[in-house]
């Protein structure tokens, strides 16, 4: 298994050779991979519990995927880790996994950061689709928060993400938010769900 983990440079590997890693199944985040049980790290209530707390950020689309949170435990160097697991799934298989660190007023070390993931990923992996978009969340008036993704996508439709979201200052106030990173890895099921906007 390759693990991309927040440290430094961001990213530990594994002994084995990077040659043969092909898909986003090679890589761990906290020691955690796509298609682990999210049961080995939490229970069936508490889960239930996490996709309860965050369903209405998702009430636009259809009810197939669920998120939960971690907050504390054994998260390496993150400061909170997320995943999207199947809501009719008994096993709470793991579609999708974030590994999040706060760069509150302090965006620039953000970017240094995501730099040299982006840069230790592209060794890794010359076969994959590289795509770079800056997006302007439309829920700020003034036009000042964005998160910058770098996108790294595999023939499966796999994807991981290096991203450092920025918000506009009185937003952060009001809303308690926080400018950080954030290190992802999502299956092509996720990522079709969440483009999927059904209103």
């Amino acid at each position: 298994m390759k693990k991309i983990s927040t440290y430094l440079f961001l990213i530990f590997l594994s002994h084995s050779s990077l040659s043969l890693a092909n898909d986003i199944s090679d890589f761990q985040i906290g020691g955690i991979s796509i298609g682990d049980s999210l049961l080995k790290y939490l229970s069936k209530s508490e889960i239930i519990k996490g996709i309860e707390e965050t369903k209405n950020a998702y009430e636009y689309l259809t009810a197939e995927f669920g998120e939960v949170y971690i907050y504390d435990g054994n998260l390496g160097n993150y400061e909170m880790m997320s995943f999207f697991v199947k809501l009719n799934d008994k096993k709470y298989n793991i579609y999708s996994i974030r590994g999040m660190i706060g760069y509150d007023d302090n965006i620039a070390e953000c970017y240094v950061k995501k730099k040299e993931i982006e840069k230790e990923i592209s060794l890794m992996f010359k076969n994959v689709t590289r795509e770079q978009e800056d997006f302007v969340f439309p829920w700020d008036p003034t036009g000042k928060s964005h998160v910058l993704h770098e996108k790294f996508i595999f023939n499966s439709e796999g994807q991981i993400w290096i991203s450092c979201s920025e918000y506009e200052k009185s937003l952060k106030i009001k809303n308690n938010w926080e400018d950080g990173l954030s290190v992802s890895v999502k299956t092509k099921e996720v990522n079709d769900w969440l483009k999927n906007h059904i209103k």
